[in-house]
């Protein structure tokens, strides 16, 4: 038998133990000194890792002017796009959107289901953001 110190509740306790678990306890013990130490090492490591992610951040621009001009952009390449649409996908964007017909209420005007109205609208919603990352904002 083996005296060992073992921490309980803030306490330390002395008791006898079996060699094994002597060797196991101390096994232990090194484990999580040696975590304790990586532990430390990373998060000394964390200032400088902050650092490098906030440089590669991109600075939040306020500038209204700025704003106003990106709002216009936006707008102009949605409308561009929207004018690309057939004319049954143009009428399936304003009833929903700017009339604010429920998929049911178009599904009656096309003669199909709620279900391929909402299929429709996820094509159409897919074709345009594919159109918008693809505008030209000038034909020559």
């Amino acid at each position: 038998m083996v005296k060992t110190t073992i921490e309980y509740d803030d306490d330390c306790i002395e008791v006898d133990v079996s060699k094994e678990v002597y060797e196991y306890l101390e096994q232990d013990r090194r484990r999580q000194q040696a975590q304790d130490r990586s532990d430390r090492r990373h998060l000394s490591k964390g200032t400088f890792e902050q650092d490098c992610i906030g440089s590669q951040r991109v600075p939040i621009i306020t500038d209204e002017t700025y704003l106003e001009v990106i709002h216009k952009i936006e707008l102009e390449k949605l409308q561009s796009a929207l004018q690309m649409l057939s004319s049954d996908e143009q009428t399936l964007i304003e009833l929903y959107y700017y009339e604010d017909w429920s998929m049911e209420q178009i599904g009656q005007y096309f003669g199909i289901s709620k279900m391929a109205v909402s299929k429709r609208h996820n094509r159409v919603i897919k074709k345009l953001k594919e159109l918008m990352a693809t505008w030209v904002p000038f034909s020559m």
